[in-house]
């Protein structure tokens, strides 16, 4: 259940990136990570992990003040040059990247092979996101704000929260050293992928424009394409 959350965080933060504060989680709440980093790696490795963490917080404070951005986003959308906002705050993607790398880098040791190859599985799909959100320098970001994406999704939001309720069933009290997922994508992700989709779009298709609702299923169709091909040509072989 945790590998589709991963994945949805990764898709809903490409579109959060514009709405949310970029702030990271308190590791304090993941005692289970804790004991599993210290009997890998030796004492002490989860507190250089929580130093990595707020060296890669500063660090993208520094990139970008949410605040700052909203002005930017609104006086650019009052003289229509959006597109010249977004394209100053991707460009700055590759620094982003290496903000988020002093975490990974610190967290590395904790981790298993598999997982090892998960998380520059997920390295990949974040990268190509970016790519896809910035294509011809932010033109699809400026145009779901200027089609009233960011309210879409806000006067939505409990309904999108609804889809995924209603798919994922996750509860963090059952979250322990033992159960740290391996961050897997396999046949049952991609399927719960396609559910959310479908519920989501609907649901968006109630905004007073359609464009939001087109860019959240186009955005979703190239998750599947990026996480999901392997899944799909290895149900094929077994079929």
């Amino acid at each position: 259940m945790e590998q589709k959350i991963v994945i949805l965080g990764l898709f809903f933060g490409i579109v959060g990136f514009c709405l949310a504060d970029p702030a990271i989680p308190d590791l304090d709440d993941f005692e289970a990570l804790k004991d599993r980093c210290d009997k890998k790696a030796g004492n002490g490795t989860f507190e250089k992990i929580k130093a990595a963490r707020m060296e890669t917080q500063t660090c993208i404070e520094n990139l970008i003040s949410i605040d700052a951005f909203k002005t930017e986003l609104e006086v650019s959308r009052q003289s229509g040059s959006m597109d010249e906002v977004f394209n100053k705050y991707c460009k700055k993607i590759p620094k982003f990247r290496a903000c988020i790398k002093k975490t990974y880098d610190a967290l590395e040791p904790c981790l298993e092979e598999k997982e090892k190859n998960a998380v520059n599985f997920t390295s990949n799909i974040v990268q190509q996101l970016g790519e896809f959100a910035c294509f011809k320098n932010g033109d699809r970001l400026a145009m779901f704000v200027a089609e009233g994406g960011a309210d879409c999704l806000k006067s939505r939001s409990e309904g999108i929260q609804n889809c995924v309720n209603e798919t994922i069933k996750f509860n963090p009290e059952t979250f322990s050293a033992n159960s740290i997922p391996n961050l897997v994508v396999d046949k049952r992700v991609c399927d719960d992928l396609v559910k959310i989709q479908t519920c989501v779009v609907k649901d968006m298709e109630n905004c007073p424009k359609s464009t939001p609702a087109n860019l959240i299923d186009a955005l979703f169709k190239f998750v599947k394409k990026i996480a999901c091909k392997d899944v799909v040509k290895r149900s094929i072989l077994f079929m």
